[in-house]
């Protein structure tokens, strides 16, 4: 079926087309038994799709959705925080190691670059691995599955 044929008919069965137009798709019909079945055909559908409704949700529903979508929202925002908290407060703590370090002179200087380095790749290890962990175990997968 071509698509200005579908558009006569749907503009036929919904009353759409203007009365010279009518008129020439009702002789179109007369002359054309194909045409005649595919009219048929989307009358059917037609009735079919016109009787289906759609299926309500009890509120209940709605409201676990919505908490569930507040939860989300709010878990989110919770961990943005966090991270920025625990960047700003590894990146104050190293800035201070590093001024203690390089003050104290008692130390070679590439022991306390060594120290520093060490200290802070492991605070960022440290968060990541947690925050890693923790977003994991919210999308496992296998969570479910008994070992």
């Amino acid at each position: 079926m071509n698509e200005d044929r579908s558009v006569r008919i749907s503009g036929y069965l919904d009353d759409e087309l203007a009365p010279e137009e009518r008129a020439a798709f009702e002789r179109e019909l007369a002359a054309n038994p194909e045409l005649v079945e595919e009219l048929a055909a989307m009358q059917a559908m037609k009735e079919v799709t016109g009787s289906m409704k759609l299926r309500e949700f009890p509120d209940q529903v709605w409201d676990r959705y919505w908490q569930g979508t507040y939860n989300r929202m709010e878990r989110r925002l919770g961990w943005i925080l966090f991270s920025i908290g625990a960047i700003i407060l590894l990146a104050g703590g190293l800035y201070e190691l590093t001024l203690a370090l390089i003050r104290d002179s008692g130390e070679p200087w590439w022991i306390r670059v060594a120290v520093g380095a060490l200290s802070g790749g492991l605070a960022i290890l440290l968060v990541s691995i947690v925050r890693e962990r923790l977003f994991m175990a919210k999308r496992d997968p296998y969570r479910e599955v008994e070992r």
